[in-house]
């Protein structure tokens, strides 16, 4: 497993706004139907930003953590994640 990187991908959508900016119109033009689908998604995105995980490390930091709470969701959102909603992010996280 690789959680830590999970917690620094997520630390650096939430302070690079360029990268989060990007990674935003990617979702938009992907629109995953699913949260299984959006998370294997954020891996293939993450992992062509140098970040290496797996959606099982995604659940297991979200279970550990609960990494993206309510204000956390609305904190990336404020940066530029506006694609990251609820239907994506949501259903695996929160």
């Amino acid at each position: 497993m690789n959680k830590e990187q999970v917690k620094k991908f997520y630390e650096a959508l939430k302070t690079d706004k360029s990268m989060a900016e990007e990674l935003k119109k990617q979702f938009e033009a992907a629109k995953p139907a699913t949260a299984e689908c959006a998370a294997a998604l954020m891996v293939k995105l993450a992992a062509g930003k140098g970040y290496a995980f797996t959606v099982e490390d995604l659940r297991a930091v979200a279970d550990e953590t609960r990494l993206l709470d309510r204000d956390e969701l609305d904190k990336i959102h404020a940066a530029g994640g506006a694609g990251f909603g609820p239907t994506c992010w949501g259903a695996l996280w929160i």
